[in-house]
């Protein structure tokens, strides 16, 4: 679930009309169907897929799946009940086969992590209130943190599971800085199976509602959070893919644009000396590395927070700059939604941080105003 926390962190593909819930469950034929549907209304995906070193591996290890009658009837019950969260899983599912067989994982391997992706949010099924109205992003953390351990016992009750298959879904919101949940493990801790799904989970969750070149841009600005060899392929998968369909921005978008682009840049004036005064403060590292990567897109791009006028000039006159700079900016304002909720993560009362509560706030309202809130 890793756009299902902030403005676009519960964003699945558009899912069909509901299947009826058969008590019998889902059989593993019907799931690569429904998979197959879900590639087909994604031509970026399905693009995507036929790139990849086994296109048809994912249809192929899903029909060779031999799910246990209380899985059968637990992802029936999803699809039914909750059928964006079930093409969520589809879409996810897809992707990690893709980085599985690229990666040269072996065939057990992708059956484990095909059956982790199935289920790696069915915690979220149960979490009722919030998934009648498919906005995660205002349940409370310590809920949105309790799913990876929620799916993974629905799997270690089942006997037959591989337990990678549950590993893999106990890390999929790991990250290699710690900054991941529930356990905050990093590097080392976490296992292949853990990695591939947290990107697989990651990419899943923006691949259905943005262009190639913005899952470019994305992919660039998240890469050091990631196992990077797979973010590599990925970005090899989706290089030069184009879609019909761009048009020149409006005024008004422009505008947006500017104001935007504006309050990031004045987050980042004088960044350097900004830096130096939070790494004093004995700041955890991973704020200081996600601002600095934040940072560093900006500078990649040639955009100088002091002087954004040269960035918005460019744009009038160039459509693909414009795309790019659109992109960018959108991306930055889900990066800097997800520090807060990460520092909010590990600010909580139970927290043992030290006490320079004034200077963390300080930086949590400049946060907040960089992305145009209020309050």
């Amino acid at each position: 679930m890793s756009q299902s926390e902030g403005h676009s962190r519960r964003m699945h593909a558009g899912a069909p009309a509901a299947p009826r819930f058969v008590g019998a469950g889902l059989r593993s034929d019907e799931i690569a169907d429904h998979a197959q549907l879900a590639l087909q209304r994604l031509p970026t995906l399905a693009t995507l897929m036929a790139r990849s070193v086994d296109p048809l591996g994912y249809r192929h290890g899903l029909q060779a799946l031999a799910l246990p009658q209380p899985l059968s009837r637990r992802l029936g019950r999803l699809a039914a009940e909750h059928p964006d969260l079930y093409q969520h899983h589809l879409v996810v599912a897809i992707v990690a086969d893709f980085l599985a067989a690229g990666l040269q994982f072996a065939d057990t391997d992708r059956q484990a992590l095909l059956l982790a992706a199935l289920f790696h949010d069915a915690g979220l099924a149960d979490l009722d209130a919030m998934a009648q109205v498919g906005d995660y992003s205002k349940a409370p953390l310590n809920l949105i943190d309790a799913h990876p351990a929620m799916a993974a016992r629905l799997l270690r009750d089942c006997p037959d599971v591989p337990e990678a298959t549950v590993i893999a879904v106990l890390q999929h919101h790991e990250r290699p800085d710690g900054s991941g949940y529930p356990s905050r493990l990093a590097h080392d801790a976490l296992q292949p199976l853990g990695q591939l799904l947290a990107i697989a989970e990651a990419a899943g969750s923006v691949l259905p509602h943005r262009r190639p070149l913005a899952l470019l841009i994305w992919l660039r600005l998240v890469r050091p959070g990631f196992r990077t060899d797979a973010i590599d392929l990925l970005v090899r998968g989706l290089h030069g893919i184009v879609l019909p369909g761009y048009s020149r921005p409006s005024e008004s978008r422009l505008l947006i644009l500017s104001e935007q682009l504006g309050g990031q840049a004045a987050l980042f004036d004088d960044w350097l000396a900004q830096r130096e005064h939070l790494r004093a403060l004995a700041l955890p590292d991973f704020v200081i590395e996600r601002l600095d990567r934040i940072y560093g897109m900006l500078a990649q791009l040639g955009i100088d927070p002091q002087r954004i006028e040269l960035a918005l000039d460019s744009v009038a006159d160039d459509e693909l700059v414009t795309q790019e700079l659109l992109a960018l900016v959108q991306e930055i304002d889900w990066q800097l939604g997800d520090l807060l909720r990460d520092i909010e993560r590990q600010t909580s009362p139970q927290s043992n941080w030290p006490g320079w509560r004034l200077e963390l706030e300080a930086l949590v309202q400049r946060l907040r105003a960089a992305r145009g809130e209020r309050g």
